[in-house]
């Protein structure tokens, strides 16, 4: 047996031990794994109920972080007040419900004058002319609601599952709106206690670096806001002009509802289409309809190819190559949200790569 070992050679020995105990942890860990599923499951389910909200909160807070500053360099302006951010938290909230309020109230003033003008004969009228002229998407949409209706079952489970997704949308958004409250009065003390924990724990080094990251992080997503903003802005004002010029019915409705929901990449035309068709439905408009539709189609075209990758791109100084090849990566891997958030992602890695560069650069020109 002694002769056997000493004809091992001890290098290869080593590396098999370490194999093997890197075999028997791995298995150990997956049998622990597998026999306290239910455990990890519920600890998965508590992690993120409190990250959603937790998320959420930290979005709002940063998305509100300019207007509260304004607010509070306001007050501060001869000297400073205790009581200026907590008013100017409040203020940003009472901005924020004011616009949201003033939006759904012309929404609900537009739907009940047209409410109150549908006619039974008009609706009528405008469903005999669709069908008759346009045979082929008749058939397809009937088609479909007969495979709808035909399936109770699906339509309860759509039914509780949408509920399901309401609920928990709007449980999220309340509790995020109270992180986000406390995130934007304590953020400074909050800020200064955590960069204190990590930099004992990791060294100056590290903190340095975070700093960074979290510095390019800012200018990438704040560039993002401003372009996507900008964006929407225009996209809705030439929505308005056009539509109006086109004599389609509450042209400059429908033009607000198209800039507010092109702010999320590819809602914005699913917007404009609901609102151009509801509002043609009173006066039985097939025509007016289906041009407001063709201009929409014309103009998301535009600002989806042209426009919004070139304002990204001044925004977040990346090429409009990488903002369109960034928005189509996100849908596919996180739908909606993942075309929101893409963009300055995408930006921020291109940022972390050429910092990368110029560190290899600096290295070969000490060497050289």
């Amino acid at each position: 047996m002694k002769k056997l070992f000493s004809k091992l050679d001890p290098k290869y020995t080593k590396i098999c031990v370490y194999a093997c105990v890197t075999v028997v942890i791995t298995v150990c860990l997956a049998a622990i794994l597998l026999h306290t599923g239910g455990f990890w499951a519920k600890f998965w389910n508590i992690l993120t109920a409190v990250l959603k909200p937790l998320i959420i909160g930290v979005v709002i807070s940063y998305l509100f972080q300019p207007i509260v500053n304004k607010f509070e360099s306001f007050f501060n302006k001869k000297q400073p007040h205790k009581w200026a951010r907590g008013l100017s938290v409040l203020l940003t909230f009472l901005l924020v419900i004011l616009v949201i309020v003033g939006i759904i109230v012309i929404i609900c003033v537009t739907v009940y004058k047209n409410t109150s003008s549908i006619s039974i004969e008009s609706i009528q009228a405008m469903f005999v002319t669709f069908q008759n002229d346009y045979q082929d998407i008749w058939l397809f949409i009937t088609d479909k609601l007969e495979a709808i209706t035909s399936s109770p079952d699906k339509v309860t489970d759509t039914v509780t599952m949408v509920t399901e997704i309401v609920k928990n949308f709007f449980s999220g958004l309340i509790f995020g709106v109270i992180f986000a409250i406390y995130f934007m009065l304590d953020g400074k003390r909050i800020t200064r206690y955590w960069g204190r924990a990590y930099r004992l724990m990791f060294g100056d080094k590290a903190t340095e670096g975070l700093k960074l990251f979290l510095s390019d992080a800012d200018r990438a997503f704040s560039g993002y806001i401003r372009g996507q903003f900008l964006d929407a802005l225009i996209i809705g004002v030439v929505a308005m002009i056009v539509l109006q010029i086109a004599g389609i019915p509450n042209a400059v409705l429908v033009g607000l509802l198209v800039g507010i929901g092109n702010m999320i990449p590819y809602v914005g035309p699913v917007v404009g289409i609901v609102a151009v068709i509801v509002g043609c439905i009173p006066t039985a408009a097939i025509d007016k309809m289906i041009i407001g539709l063709i201009i929409l189609v014309i103009l998301m075209f535009i600002d989806g190819n042209v426009l919004n990758p070139k304002l990204l791109s001044n925004a977040i100084s990346v090429h409009p190559l990488l903002v369109v090849a960034a928005l189509i990566a996100g849908g596919a891997i996180g739908g909606v949200v993942g075309m929101i958030v893409a963009v300055p992602i995408a930006a921020l890695i291109k940022v972390q790569f050429d910092r990368h560069l110029e560190k290899l650069e600096m290295e070969k020109e000490k060497d050289s």
